[in-house]
């Protein structure tokens, strides 16, 4: 019984081997195409040759018409189509290699290979062409309308009010990746969306930082005389300069730094200066006044003064201990943005007043802030007299007038609802005596000889 069985399998199985053979030899002495064969994943078994490229020309002739790849960017879609690369498909060659399976080497590996096709998919690459310069000009075209600088925010004050522009993000299309990306997609035939990459450039300025400032800090104001004209325009071009400048917490702002040197060239003109304790004629003269309105302004709105200096001798248009001098590249005035928020400097001049306002957020409305000087020691000045004996006796001329020299205190005085927290000591400056310095004749008055001759002569007439 069990040998029967042997023989009937043993027979049913040579009887399906020479089904396959005979199939196998039929198939070839065909012009047809194997069985299990694809070219790019579309069957093209058992068809022949011309009617394989009939199909794929068909299937591919309707994807021409319509976009190859959605190429995407900055939230925008350009359809890139084959025709705008000139892209060919080699029909062809990939048919003719579908249709050599099978029928390649001595006639026993041709019947292998055709009895292997049964049980085994062939998928042939379809191989294409395109023109790469088109590529690169359309890749081209993309990164000139998404490449863009960053741009900052910006604030500024208007009929009194705050207003804030948007910052824009600044984008660099990776155009040599882009196109890789695009050839990667057309050989691999993945008709997915490409996200273009690009490089991203924030700005350094943003709108949500700038929306913190809503207070007022602090703000100062003094006087000058407008009609000294050369000051005037000094005063009112760097009020221009700094006004409008963002100092982010923890930065440091330098007067030094932002107005420059090199003042003759950027306009500044001539104007009284103070050196060696007196007043002479120089470039940028007003600065200090500059300087000394903003020093006040960040003292009221409780910023970190990190360097100040005093001028030599009283300032006319603030009180001892609350000026601060600028000169050249070595005296500075400096202040520290030590809270959690940006800052905004305004500055604006009318008429004979200069004012600096200084904004930001007020963690604390109930907290004000008071600066308060006090005179420590008062040095009179001596008089120097000069005897001169080329001035006639009795004559007296000032060549220098007297000034008053002072030590002075600063402090710097936190209130809240209005009582005081806090005192904090800020400077201690001197400025210097100057002696006055009297030039006094001495030279003997001449003897009038004729008239005592004259009166000799009368006498003795009379005598």
């Amino acid at each position: 019984m069990k040998k029967g069985i042997y023989w009937v399998l043993l027979i049913l199985v040579l009887i399906l081997i020479l089904l396959i053979v005979v199939s196998a030899i039929m198939f070839l002495s065909t012009d047809k195409i194997l069985p299990n064969v694809c070219i790019n994943e579309i069957e093209v078994s058992d068809l022949t040759k011309e009617e394989a490229v009939q199909k794929l020309e068909k299937s591919y002739n309707y994807r021409i018409q319509e976009t190859l790849l959605a190429l995407v960017c900055d939230n925008k879609i350009w359809n890139l189509k084959n025709t705008d690369i000139d892209l060919i498909y080699d029909f062809n060659e990939a048919v003719d290699e579908a249709y050599s399976i099978g029928r390649k080497g001595n006639i026993i590996n041709r019947y292998i290979d055709s009895i292997t096709a049964r049980f085994v998919e062939n998928n042939i690459i379809l191989k294409f062409s395109y023109n790469e310069e088109k590529l690169i000009n359309i890749i081209n075209d993309i990164a000139d309308e998404v490449n863009r600088n960053s741009v900052d925010a910006t604030i500024e004050i208007k009929s009194g009010k705050i207003v804030i522009t948007d910052d824009i993000v600044g984008l660099t299309l990776q155009k040599d990746k882009a196109i890789e990306m695009v050839k990667r997609s057309i050989e691999e035939n993945d008709n997915s969306n490409i996200e273009l990459p690009v490089e991203v450039k924030e700005p350094e300025v943003k709108r949500t930082d700038l929306e913190n400032i809503k207070d007022k800090l602090g703000e100062y104001t003094t006087k000058f005389n407008a009609a000294n004209t050369s000051r005037t325009f000094n005063i009112s071009l760097a009020t221009k300069t700094v006004s409008g400048l963002i100092i982010k917490p923890g930065e440091i702002f330098s007067l030094n730094k932002i107005i420059g040197s090199k003042l003759e060239e950027k306009g500044y003109k001539m104007a009284k200066v103070i050196i060696n304790n007196e007043y002479v004629d120089g470039i940028g003269g007003g600065l200090c006044q500059i300087s000394t309105t903003l020093y006040n302004a960040a003292l009221l709105s409780n910023l970190k003064i990190v360097e100040r200096r005093n001028h030599s001798i009283p300032s006319d248009y603030v009180a001892l201990g609350r000026d601060a001098t600028l000169s050249g590249d070595y005296i500075d005035m400096k202040f520290e943005n030590n809270s959690k928020y940006p800052i905004y400097i305004y500055g604006e001049v009318k008429g004979n007043r200069l004012t600096f306002s200084i904004f930001g957020k007020n963690e604390n409305p109930n907290k004000s802030i008071e600066i308060r000087t006090s005179v420590v020691r008062r040095i009179e000045p001596d008089i120097k007299i000069i005897e001169d004996d080329t001035l006639p006796a009795g004559t007296e001329i000032i060549e220098k007038d007297a000034r008053t020299g002072y030590v002075v205190k600063s402090y710097r005085v936190i209130l809240e609802n209005g009582k005081e927290v806090f005192v904090e000591p800020l400077y201690t400056d001197t400025y210097r005596v100057s002696d006055e310095v009297k030039r006094i004749g001495t030279k003997p008055k001449d003897v009038d000889y004729v008239e005592e001759e004259d009166l000799s002569l009368e006498e003795s007439i009379a005598s």
